[in-house]
C-alpha cells in the first residue's frame, strides 16, 4: 500500500465513521418519531367533531373501496405475469446441486468454502464482500457459538457482530463489514484504490438514506415545535388521505 493510498484510506474512514454515526442517530430516533407521530395522528382523529368524523368515515370508506379494487387489479396482473414467465423457456428455477451454508436469519445461501467463488468475481465488490462476510460468519454465527467455551458476554458481542455483518452484507456495505472484521481481529485484503471507491459509494448511500429520513412526515414532525406539528398532521391528512376539513 502506497503512502498516498494509506493516507487517503485513513481520511475516508473518518468520514465514513461520521456519516454512519449520523445514519445510526437518525435510524434510532426514527422509531421514537414514528411512535410519537402515530399518537399525534390518533389524537387528531379523536379530536374530530361529530360532523367532521361523520364525513371522515364516509371519505375513508370510499378510499378503502378504491384501494381494494386497485390491489385486486395489481394481484391479478402479477398472477398473469407469473403464469407467462412459467410458460417461457428457462422459466423453471434450477435446482442447486452443491451443499451450501444457510443463513437462518435471512434465508440467504452461501458456502463457507472460498473455492466456490469464481475467478471472475472474487476481486469484484460482490466477491470481496462475500468472502469477508464468510470470514465474519465463521466466527460469529450463532450455530458456531453454541458449542464454544466463550463467556456469555463474548457470545452476545459476537452475535451482535453477526447481525450487523448480515445487514451490511445485505446492503453490500463494504465499509461496515471492514469495521466489523477489524474489531474481530480479521485481517482484510490489502487496501487498494477500489476499496476507497467502495467506501465513497457507501458514504453516498448512507447520506441518501439520511436525506430520505429527513424528508419523512414522521421525522419533520419529530423535529418541529408544537404549533408546526399540528400543521404537519393536517398536511399528512391532505397528502395521504386527500382530506381537508373546511367547515
Amino acid at each position: 500500500m502506497s503512502k498516498r493510498i494509506k493516507l487517503k484510506f485513513k481520511k475516508i474512514l473518518k468520514k465514513a465513521e461520521f456519516v454512519h454515526a449520523d445514519l445510526e442517530y437518525h435510524e434510532e430516533l426514527l422509531t421514537d418519531a414514528k411512535s410519537g407521530f402515530n399518537e399525534a395522528f390518533l389524537e387528531r382523529l379523536n379530536s374530530m367533531s361529530r360532523r367532521e368524523r361523520k364525513h371522515w368515515k364516509r371519505h375513508l370508506n370510499k378510499l378503502n373501496n378504491q384501494r381494494a379494487k386497485d390491489l385486486l387489479r395489481e394481484a391479478e396482473k402479477a398472477a398473469k405475469e407469473d403464469e407467462e414467465a412459467a410458460d417461457m423457456p428457462g422459466g423453471q428455477a434450477l435446482e442447486k446441486s452443491k451443499e451450501v451454508f444457510v443463513d437462518t436469519a435471512t434465508g440467504r445461501e452461501f458456502s463457507l468454502n472460498d473455492e466456490e467463488i469464481t475467478d471472475d468475481d472474487e476481486d469484484g465488490k460482490s466477491g470481496v464482500i462475500k468472502k469477508l462476510y464468510r470470514k465474519i460468519a465463521s466466527m460469529t454465527h450463532p450455530d458456531k457459538l453454541i458449542a464454544s467455551s466463550l463467556s456469555p458476554g463474548e457470545i452476545e458481542r459476537k452475535e451482535q457482530a453477526f447481525i450487523k455483518a448480515k445487514e451490511a452484507y445485505e446492503r453490500e456495505n463494504w465499509y461496515s463489514l471492514y469495521s466489523i472484521a477489524s474489531e474481530l481481529g480479521i485481517t482484510p485484503d490489502d487496501i487498494e484504490e477500489k476499496h476507497i471507491e467502495w467506501i465513497e459509494e457507501d458514504i453516498r448511500l448512507a447520506m441518501g438514506r439520511i436525506s430520505k429520513i429527513g424528508q419523512l412526515f414522521t421525522w419533520v414532525w419529530y423535529v418541529s415545535d408544537e404549533e408546526q406539528r399540528k400543521q404537519i398532521i393536517d398536511q399528512y391528512l391532505k397528502q395521504v388521505y386527500d382530506w381537508e376539513w373546511k367547515y
